[in-house]
Formats: structure tokens, C-alpha cells, sequence
């Protein structure tokens, strides 16, 4: 790619960001084409790769784009030190520092969950397994099956299908009433758990978010070795209980 090329199509990314900043609200592409003056052909592929990345979110109904968590998380640190103990990325910050695990947070992407924000903790030996912007099949992640939980069992099950369907190896294929016995106990205690099915000899432990203003339906994980979770499984459900209502509390009181 040319110099000059390279610079307009990074000016457009911000110029994008910064046009939902000003506005609040979602855009479509020719709007946004308009905006930018660029041919819509660019401007739809600028959007759909900062979907792909995971920085944006398009609405299945009306085709139009938002950004997700994920902007904002780019200026979390200055967040902390403008916001101190309300900010999202200082609670990860410190659930990380207190249970030494990696923090997942994610967001469904068909019969898919894309990690939006990965912390990685130093007690994870597959810590390239869980990076930012990776897609995991949404039956089998334990971040994905935390979003199932916020979905009818109709759509559960039709979700199911469709990952069984895009599932090439037969053996990772999920079985339909083992899996949703397994979801009506995780909605009955708040918390599902991957337990190795995911990568062999590491587990993540993980419960929906609260809903958040503006944003898709959001899950949080905890991940490290299997062993690890099942040795304190109970503390790692109260730290995530502990953010969660951290979270509905600062909801609560935004004035917004």
C-alpha cells in the first residue's frame, strides 16, 4: 500500500470514530460514505473490516453500524485517571490483579463470540489463545454461552444448529440436550464454565455483564488452567458477581 494511501485510509478510521463521538448514534453506509466524501464501496469496507476487529457492531435489522466497548477501552487509561474507581477498564484491571487470570470480555457475532477485551493474566500458558479480536464458536466458549444465557431456549437451540453446521470436525460438534440441560443449570446458578472443551487443559469460568447504555448484550471470563478454576471456582463467581453489580450501581447512578 502507497504512503499516501495508507495515511487516507487511517484518516477515514478516525474520522469515522470521531463522526459517532459527534453524533451519538448509529450510521449507515451511505451516510457515513457522505460524511467521509468516499465512494460507498470503501466506506462499506472500512465499516465491515472495524467489525471484523471488533470496534464496531451492526445492527441485523437496519444494516446501520455503532461502536462497541472496545473504542472506548483504546482510552481506558486516561478514563482511569479522569474517572478513577467508576471506570470499566480499572475493575478488569484490578479482577485481574486480584485472581492472577486472564479477563475476557465478549460479544455474539452470529453463531459466533469475538473477545472485545482481553487482559491477560501471567498464570495462563496459552495466553495467545485468548487475544483480543479472536472469534470462538459461541456453544463452546464459556463467554459464548454466557451470552446464550440472555437468549429464549428457541433461539438457543437454532444458534446451536447453525455452530453445529459451521463446525467442520464432527467430535467438537455440541450435543443438543446435553447442551441445553447444561444452559438451564448455568441460568439457574449465573454462571456457565468451559471446562477444557474449548482448549484442552484451560477453562474459563463466565457470567453475562449487566446491560450497558448503548452497547450489544456483554459477557466477562475469567480463564486459566482447568485446575486453577476448579480450585476456586467459588471465589472467581464472586469476583464476577462483585463487577457486575459494581456495574449496575455506576449504571444506576449516570444521570444519562
Amino acid at each position: 500500500m502507497a504512503e499516501g494511501t495508507a495515511v487516507k485510509s487511517a484518516q477515514r478510521t478516525i474520522e469515522a470514530l470521531e463522526f459517532f463521538a459527534e453524533t451519538h448514534r448509529p450510521a449507515g453506509v451511505a451516510e457515513m460514505a457522505r460524511h467521509l466524501g468516499a465512494p460507498l464501496s470503501s466506506t462499506s469496507v472500512l465499516l465491515a473490516g472495524l467489525a471484523r476487529l471488533g470496534y464496531l457492531e451492526q445492527d441485523t435489522i437496519d444494516r446501520r453500524y455503532r461502536p462497541t466497548l472496545r473504542v472506548m477501552l483504546l482510552g481506558g487509561w486516561l478514563q482511569d485517571q479522569l474517572l478513577g474507581e467508576s471506570s470499566l477498564l480499572r475493575l478488569m484491571n484490578d479482577l485481574r490483579a486480584r485472581t492472577g487470570m486472564t479477563v475476557l470480555i465478549g460479544l455474539q457475532r452470529q453463531a459466533a463470540v469475538q473477545y472485545i477485551l482481553t487482559l491477560r493474566g501471567p498464570a495462563v500458558v496459552e495466553q495467545e489463545k485468548m487475544r483480543a479480536g479472536m472469534m470462538r464458536p459461541i456453544t463452546r466458549a464459556a463467554v459464548g454461552k454466557a451470552l446464550l444465557m440472555l437468549k429464549p431456549l428457541e433461539e438457543v437451540e437454532r444458534l446451536l444448529r447453525r455452530a453445529n453446521a459451521e463446525e467442520p470436525d464432527p467430535a467438537r460438534r455440541v450435543v443438543p440436550a446435553a447442551f441445553l440441560a447444561d444452559q438451564r443449570t448455568s441460568r439457574a446458578r449465573g454462571w456457565t464454565e468451559s471446562g477444557g472443551t474449548m482448549v484442552t487443559g484451560q477453562s474459563v469460568l463466565a457470567m453475562p455483564l449487566p446491560p450497558l447504555p448503548g452497547q450489544p448484550p456483554l459477557a466477562i471470563g475469567l480463564g486459566t488452567t482447568c485446575e486453577a478454576v476448579a480450585a476456586r471456582r467459588e471465589e472467581l463467581v464472586a469476583r464476577l458477581r462483585e463487577v457486575c453489580g459494581l456495574l449496575q450501581v455506576a449504571k444506576s447512578d449516570d444521570p444519562t
